[in-house]
């Protein structure tokens, strides 16, 4: 609820003191606070990534609630920078249009992408099964792509941390 309604109030009470905001250094409620922007709370990204985070589920990684769940997903022999993981609703195409073959409806498909990414609206990857083709790149997210873990202190449940990257 505090993140729908964009609440640093409610939120905060809820993020550990010593939370990991970035892999840069950035440790504990000031840090988190000064990296998301959230006295200006209105204006922070913290709600689109968080809430984007928390929308794709939760796990038990190691005993450690995480989400999004996508390592669970993928096993320790993937390459996180060479992989994505389709979202619902995802379709894998012949080509980068819209008007393409379908090649596959995907739900939470492990991809495998097939050269680099140029930045463009569409991701070249290849399934398991060894199909191939074309994702839409905002349907395909990344294992490193941000996401937030938490642990229980106190008898209460705390956001440890919420960061991107590897």
């Amino acid at each position: 609820r505090a993140v729908a309604r964009r609440d640093a109030k409610a939120l905060l009470p809820l993020v550990a003191d010593d939370v990991h905001a970035s892999l840069g250094g950035h440790v504990g409620k000031k840090d988190f606070i000064e990296l998301w922007g959230l006295d200006r709370p209105r204006t922070s990204k913290l709600w689109v990534e968080l809430g984007k985070a928390l929308a794709l589920g939760c796990s038990l990684r190691g005993g450690v609630p995480t989400s999004p769940s996508f390592e669970d997903q993928m096993g320790g022999e993937r390459d996180p920078f060479e992989t994505r993981i389709a979202m619902p609703g995802a379709v894998l195409r012949r080509r980068p249009t819209d008007k393409s073959p379908i090649v596959a409806n995907l739900h939470w498909h492990v991809l495998t992408l097939r050269g680099p990414w140029d930045g463009g609206p569409w991701v070249r990857v290849r399934l398991v099964d060894g199909r191939s083709g074309y994702v839409r790149e905002r349907l395909a997210r990344s294992p490193i792509d941000y996401r937030a873990w938490f642990h229980k202190r106190g008898g209460r449940w705390l956001m440890a941390g919420f960061l991107a990257g590897d």
